[in-house]
């Protein structure tokens, strides 16, 4: 039992480390949406840049979404999403990046659909959501995206998740990320990943 629960407060300690190291964006017991409504105003950019081993491409973000723009720079800016993974790998459907549960933030955000605009088409960003038993109302991760590879298997997508964006440029080198040899959907390899803003 006590090696037990020396081994749990190790396994603790490593991800408290591991935590401690990601800056922390969290926005604890603010108005969500004044707080990103206010940051959008003070921070227009649209266009970013996804920097990996195997190359970069170009995200450009839509102002019909405007919630999840302003939240997606916020994090951009505040160097949240520096040296993570694209840690999972949807076969010929999507990979998908960002902060797993360790790096879970404390909010997240409705979402703003509209698929008379915006559809999960190749190239697409999208947020994620958590599973539906801890998230009745379907809200949005703050944090995790995923990236469409294969349209016709992501047409069960639209009117789900909301699409904050799409792959303007380097669309070969997602297509690379999506090859990684995988087990249950987690690359053996997982490519890193940092984002910064173009413009």
């Amino acid at each position: 039992m006590k090696r037990k629960l020396y081994q749990y407060g190790i396994l603790l300690g490593l991800l408290m480390s591991v935590s401690a190291c990601r800056k922390d964006m969290r926005l604890f017991d603010k108005d969500v949406r004044s707080t990103l409504e206010e940051f959008g105003k003070q921070n227009p950019e649209t266009k970013l840049q996804v920097t990996t081993r195997l190359g970069n491409f170009t995200i450009q973000l839509y102002e019909g979404t405007p919630l999840h723009r302003a939240n997606f720079v916020r994090l951009v800016k505040g160097g949240y999403y520096t040296d993570l993974f694209f840690y999972r790998v949807v076969y010929e459907t999507a990979i998908q990046g960002g902060a797993e549960w360790m790096y879970r933030l404390d909010y997240d955000l409705p979402t703003e659909v509209d698929t008379s605009k915006f559809r999960h088409k190749r190239g697409a960003v999208a947020m994620a959501q958590y599973d539906p038993s801890m998230n009745p109302e379907g809200n949005t991760s703050a944090s995790e995206f995923f990236i469409i590879t294969n349209a016709e298997e992501a047409r069960k997508f639209d009117g789900i998740y909301t699409v904050v964006g799409e792959v303007t440029e380097g669309m070969d080198v997602v297509d690379k990320i999506k090859e990684a040899r995988a087990f249950n959907e987690k690359p053996v390899d997982p490519v890193k990943f940092s984002i910064r803003i173009l413009e």
